[in-house]
């Protein structure tokens, strides 16, 4: 900054004998005052400069946004929706902190997540007598069911910062699921191949492998869908993408990865015991 003063100094000392106006630069570079952050992080992103002139609609000057400012303000947003997406709600919290409001605030996404959990293992006692004749199948669900979410999450991480950044709204409904299928069937087809052809050598049974990689492929198509689409069904009702994605995601992948592979392996029941 002390540099670009400098350099300042010097051009006007060059030019003192000529009018401010001829020296100044025409139609200069600038951001509207009702400009979103975001749109105004991506000007700084692909502008070198230190700082902007902010105008009214009219071009009329209303002020300086500096880049250091809007980078603080940017990081400031991301790690509050970090936060509120590991179920910290109400804002920052620290252990300093009186322990019943920290409490309080755990609790609220806390006891939502034990319903939900509730509602996916119910999937469980569903199957329980399919689950009782295969063993081995116990070992596929959490499996099934962290892949699916960890899949899922890349989703809700890349909405969340396009929609934080202005690259797609909540109208991009379909352009957005066609992305993220492609991706999925991709990941979703190696992942399953993966943990199919470990099922198959563990139990030397290739029944067992097909039904756990095709579970595993199936929900993780499931998942980045769920995961990409969410966070913008959130935004488009006024609910904080942040907040709620991760709940959703999680119960819809646990009982669409179980019912996946409880299901299909009660269809080949014979060929597993």
């Amino acid at each position: 900054r002390l540099r670009g003063v400098l350099l300042l100094r010097d051009v006007l000392l060059a030019h003192e004998d000529t009018p401010i106006s001829e020296i100044m630069i025409p139609n200069p570079e600038s951001v509207l005052d009702s400009e979103s952050l975001e749109e105004v992080d991506g000007y700084f992103k692909t502008h070198n400069y230190l700082a902007a002139p902010v105008v009214d609609e009219q071009g009329a000057l209303v002020g300086v946004v500096t880049r250091d400012c809007v980078e603080k303000a940017v990081s400031s947003e991301i790690e509050d929706q970090y936060l509120k997406s590991q179920g910290i709600v109400g804002g920052e919290e620290f252990r300093s902190m009186p322990v019943l409001v920290r409490s309080r605030r755990r609790l609220s996404w806390l006891s939502t997540n034990i319903v939900l959990n509730i509602v996916a293992a119910s999937i469980i006692a569903y199957f329980e007598d399919t689950l009782s004749s295969v063993i081995a199948l116990a070992v596929f669900l959490p499996i099934i069911s962290d892949m699916s979410g960890c899949s899922g999450n890349q989703a809700v991480a890349v909405s969340m910062r396009e929609l934080t950044v202005g690259l797609i709204r909540p109208t991009d409904f379909f352009y957005v699921w066609r992305q993220e299928m492609k991706t999925g069937i991709i990941n979703g087809l190696v992942l399953g191949t993966l943990i199919g052809a470990l099922a198959w050598l563990w139990k030397g049974n290739p029944y067992l492998g097909l039904v756990a990689g095709a579970a595993l492929a199936l929900n993780t198509m499931v998942a980045v869908s769920i995961g990409g689409l969410v966070p913008m069904v959130l935004k488009a009702f006024g609910v904080d993408p942040a907040l709620a994605s991760g709940p959703i995601l999680t119960t819809v992948t646990d009982l669409c990865g179980f019912l996946l592979l409880l299901g299909m392996a009660t269809m080949m029941l014979p060929h597993l015991v």
